[in-house]
């Protein structure tokens, strides 16, 4: 390795071990799963720094041991990239997936050096699984992440590129000559492809942070929007897009339904089986609902364990099915939970729809709480709407 070679390698190490510190001891203020990733990413590049280290100054010296621990090192590095890229998602990564892989490239590379092979057999193997970890990270940010913007595209195609220089440093080690064990390779490609790996390692670090950031900003909205307990809207965020969702469906024409939903008895429940249990009960309620809306309906817990449905381009009688067979389903699908504490589970639900005659948002959210009242005197776990028309939901035999 000349010393242009070596000088590139060393500002790598610089580069890896600058990176890795300084987003290490940012990483405490994160929420879990973006902690776990940044310092993913961190050790990632506390291990490419020492792979870059230890071939940049080797220099000849026992090539049998150092070549195999730099390229086990480097690959180990980049596979935590990859797994950092799963936590940021909040996806599953396999902890020993780093290990596995860096442990399999140095014993295959001392496999190769001790069965007689040579330098070019070593680049080929290091630049396929190189490779091959830089077009899954590439697979996760271009195709598997939810919500992404112009930091994972960027970092997606750096890792393409990046592929195809690896690749081409393997064509390299096809078609040149065996070099002796202790003799690292010096020509164009090996120059060029350290130097772009130095490019890629500090745009990619930018990008990673940016990527960091946005989810973080997401954490926040997401917090800021929804419910803690169920991870239902917040009240303040189902009123918003009530807001919006009335304002378009005034514009246009277009059906729009809302159901109050309320437990029956729930202080009872709480006095009975207390207020964990409750908790309980109230989280199964939103799991129960979120299972039987579409995706473009929005479900909010808008009082202790009562909740608000919006649902655009519904009309009454649609609005009517829906909310009947919300209530078939959790007294159904809630009965064994309440069976553990020897309490009924089972809810009343009020509703509207759209007419000419509704000029705010807040008419609709009134005239649901007035059908929700009527449910409620009339028995409780039925189903009523505004105005009380002359089509009852049928109560089931």
């Amino acid at each position: 390795m000349d010393y242009e070679t070596t000088f590139i390698a060393q500002v790598i190490t610089v580069i890896g071990f600058a990176v890795g510190l300084s987003i290490v001891v940012a990483s405490g203020r994160y929420p879990s799963h973006i902690r776990n990733s940044l310092r993913s990413y961190s050790y990632g590049k506390f291990l490419l720094g020492s792979a870059f280290l230890i071939a940049g100054l080797r220099d000849g010296q026992a090539p049998a041991l150092l070549i195999p621990l730099a390229n086990g090192m480097g690959l180990a590095g980049l596979t935590m990239n990859y797994t950092s890229v799963r936590h940021l998602q909040s996806r599953p990564a396999r902890p020993y997936l780093p290990v596995v892989v860096g442990l399999v490239v140095a014993s295959l590379c001392l496999l190769l050096l001790l069965a007689g092979g040579g330098i070019a057999s070593v680049r080929i193997l290091t630049s396929a699984a190189t490779s091959a970890v830089l077009l899954a990270i590439a697979y996760e940010v271009l195709v598997r992440y939810e919500g992404r913007g112009v930091p994972h595209y960027v970092t997606g195609v750096i890792c393409v590129a990046i592929t195809m220089v690896y690749l081409l440093r393997m064509t390299a080690g096809v078609m040149q000559e065996e070099a002796p064990v202790g003799t690292m390779i010096d020509d164009r490609v090996e120059r060029v492809t350290f130097l772009l790996t130095m490019l890629a390692t500090v745009i990619g670090a930018i990008n990673y942070v940016l990527m960091a950031s946005d989810e973080f900003n997401r954490e926040l909205s997401k917090l800021a929007h929804t419910d803690g307990l169920t991870g239902a809207l917040n009240r303040r965020r189902l009123f918003e897009m009530g807001e919006v969702e009335f304002r378009r469906a005034r514009r246009y024409g277009r059906d729009l339904t809302v159901l109050v939903l309320d437990i029956d008895r729930f202080k009872s429940i709480n006095d009975h089986a207390g207020h964990p249990f409750g908790d309980r009960v109230i989280q199964a309620v939103v799991d129960c609902c979120t299972g039987q809306i579409r995706h473009e309906d929005a479900l909010g817990r808008i009082g202790g364990e009562e909740f608000a449905i919006l649902l655009p381009e519904t009309g009454a009688e649609a609005g009517r099915m829906l909310a009947e067979r919300l209530r078939c389903a959790i007294e159904r699908q809630l009965a064994q939970l309440g069976t553990e504490a020897g309490v009924a589970v089972t809810c009343s639900i009020g509703g509207v729809s759209l007419t000419r005659e509704h000029s705010e948002f807040s008419d609709l959210m009134a005239q649901s709480d007035t059908a929700l009242y009527d449910a409620k005197h009339a028995g409780r776990n039925q189903v009523r709407f505004f105005p009380e028309a002359a089509h009852p939901v049928p109560m089931p035999a």
